[in-house]
């Protein structure tokens, strides 16, 4: 919200908000008239794409299932335990809203659109630029993995790439340095790549005499890890097309990459082909009741822990 009011700045405690990429930010601006109501336009924006995305989730499930199988998708989804970050005002809803329909339209070959929406992710989260290699997998599975069908067509899937290009302009207008946001991510937000690093210390805080910390640094973190390696590898058993797995692998191991587990439910949230897969090993009513009880009792759980402020990651 700093930042759609006020930009960019380079100087105090706002200059660590050189993190936080450009897109959601200046959307929330763009439909802000009244400075006193930014909040309210920031849950605007994100309500708006949990709508979208919920509609290309189920267009996309549907080009390979069933009717019963997309509607579980988005269901699954809903019903998530962090599912409370698609309508507060966080990014997850608009990067879901662009990077499933990007791949959707990748995989109607309409990739000029396909690339456009790429770069509008990697203008919302460095997750976005994960989209350039996953498309250039929908793209050469398309074409039978034969190089030489390739065409200029391939030219659009670079667009993520600039998307970041982008970022990294406005951290060298704002800071002289293309690559601040990296070193303020280490200093400030204890972010390293330390894979091992982070899970020691999520591993570490399990034995925490607080409770709160035990449990949302802890327990959460490392559980909702496993859970999306588990949900790489079933996705790849459940035979989903090559350019999912290969989103749900990049996502994960980016999720799961810093030296502090901070965020790994949220960032799990966004690996949707958690929820194509879910739906296919669901087909007896009993495992998705099951499935339903249990993921919705998490989330009225997380969901009190973020409306009382115990748990904001």
């Amino acid at each position: 919200m700093f930042i759609a009011q006020n930009g960019y700045v380079n100087e105090g405690d706002p200059a660590n908000f050189i993190v936080f990429f450009p897109l959601y930010p200046l959307l929330v601006r763009l439909i802000t008239f009244d400075f006193a109501y930014i909040n309210l336009s920031g849950l605007i924006i994100s309500n708006v794409c949990s709508i979208l995305f919920v509609i290309y989730l189920f267009k996309l499930a549907k080009l390979d299932y069933s009717d019963s199988v997309a509607k579980k998708a988005v269901l699954y989804l809903s019903v998530f335990p962090t599912a409370y970050f698609l309508s507060a005002a966080y990014t997850e809803s608009l990067f879901l809203a662009v990077v499933i329909a990007s791949l959707y339209y990748a995989r109607n070959a309409k990739w000029p659109l396909a690339g456009f929406l790429g770069l509008l992710a990697s203008l919302t989260r460095i997750a976005g630029l994960l989209l350039l290699p996953v498309l250039v997998v929908e793209y050469f599975h398309q074409k039978e993995w034969k190089i030489k069908a390739a065409n200029l067509k391939l030219l659009w899937i670079s667009l993520p790439a600039f998307g970041f290009l982008a970022y990294l302009i406005i951290n060298y207008q704002v800071t002289g340095n293309f690559f601040t946001f990296m070193e303020i991510e280490r200093v400030h937000w204890y972010q390293t790549l330390d894979p091992l690093g982070g899970f020691a210390g999520a591993v570490g805080w399990l034995g925490s005499n607080d409770f709160s910390k035990s449990l949302t640094l802890g327990y959460a973190q490392v559980i909702f890890a496993v859970f999306g390696l588990f949900m790489v590898l079933a996705g790849y058993m459940a035979k989903l097309r090559p350019s999912y797995v290969a989103y749900l692998l990049l996502t994960w191991m980016l999720s799961v990459s810093t030296g502090f587990w901070i965020s790994v439910p949220r960032y799990v949230l966004t690996m949707f082909p958690i929820f194509m897969t879910l739906a296919l090993f669901s087909q007896k009513r009993i495992v998705t009741i099951a499935i339903m009880a249990v993921s919705s009792a998490a989330l009225c759980f997380f969901t009190w822990l973020f409306a009382t402020g115990a748990w904001a990651f």
